[in-house]
């Protein structure tokens, strides 16, 4: 394509229906790989939910919800001392005393996170995985 748009003798654009066609043509590949990932790699596939679940409670990446309430020094200390004893952040936040329990799940509720609300007040959830089952009971996919 780039040798055919070059080859246009004073700009009379000879070319051009080489041009057209090796852009279908490109487009034309597209669509069908799009089709065949479609097929091959995404219909049929199932979410493991027990093991998102685990992930998201293990997962470090939720002290960034908590570092505007406890500020970022607290929060990167609690990061690294979740990481340094193999525990998870709630676990951590909780034996050092800087959030409770229910102020975490609240701070890192993955709905509102996920859908731009700001945390709940008073939520009453017992768990980070939790979370994730009010958010799919919200309404939120995966898929």
């Amino acid at each position: 394509m780039a040798f055919a748009g070059s080859q246009g003798n004073f700009e009379l654009n000879t070319m051009r229906p080489l041009v057209i066609a090796d852009v279908l043509r490109s487009v034309r590949t597209l669509a069908d790989s799009v089709r065949l990932f479609r097929l091959w790699c995404v219909e049929g596939v199932e979410l493991d939910r027990e093991r998102i679940a685990a992930h998201v409670e293990r997962s470090l990446m939720l002290v960034t919800a908590l570092a505007p309430t406890v500020g970022y020094d607290a929060a990167a200390a609690l990061a690294h001392s979740a990481q340094r004893s193999g525990i998870t952040l709630r676990e951590a936040a909780m034996a050092s005393g800087t959030v409770s329990g229910e102020d975490f799940d609240r701070l890192t509720d993955l709905a509102a996170m996920t859908t731009g609300r700001s945390p709940v007040a008073g939520s009453t959830a017992s768990a980070v995985p939790s979370s994730l089952t009010r958010w799919e009971s919200e309404g939120g996919s995966c898929v």
